[in-house]
């Protein structure tokens, strides 16, 4: 009998860590090699380590660049639809919030920083991705956004 309750205590956890952990989006930097939103509006939410701020707008500036100048219709689509906001307010431990709106989403385009740098600036890509992957505290957190009020 214990022996089958320790069982049932062990399959409600690995549940409930399941379910925690499917509830928690985060990615690293370095775990997608694609980005596609399947929605009209994207929101990509960036954890960002405490003096790591400035290294890592750069680089977003640079993905602006990138995007806004690019031959491809689709890649200056996408620039005009992706705004960055800063949190005013740090959170635990000094770490910066970075909210990426992205709206509206290009269709089936694919919005992985590193392939859009690779794009642009292919002999900067490996320090612009290291500058990129090394901002991030506790990696990023994507969401598909369905709108619920408003026009």
């Amino acid at each position: 009998m214990r022996r089958r309750a320790g069982a049932v205590v062990l399959i409600v956890a690995a549940f409930a860590i399941g379910v925690i952990w499917g509830a928690t989006p985060i990615a690293t930097a370095g775990s997608q090699t694609t980005r596609v939103f399947s929605e009209s509006t994207g929101m990509v939410i960036s954890y960002v380590k405490p003096g790591q701020t400035a290294a890592f707008e750069r680089i977003m500036r640079r993905v602006g660049d990138a995007l806004s100048t690019s031959e491809s219709v689709d890649r200056r689509r996408q620039a005009a639809g992706w705004k960055v906001y800063k949190a005013t307010e740090p959170l635990e431990g000094g770490v910066v919030l970075y909210v990426s709106v992205l709206d509206p989403v290009v269709s089936g385009a694919d919005y992985w920083v590193p392939q859009i740098l690779n794009e642009a600036f292919p002999t900067e890509v490996q320090e612009l991705y290291e500058t990129y992957a090394g901002a991030f505290a506790d990696g990023q957190i994507l969401l598909n956004l369905t709108p619920v009020v408003g026009p």
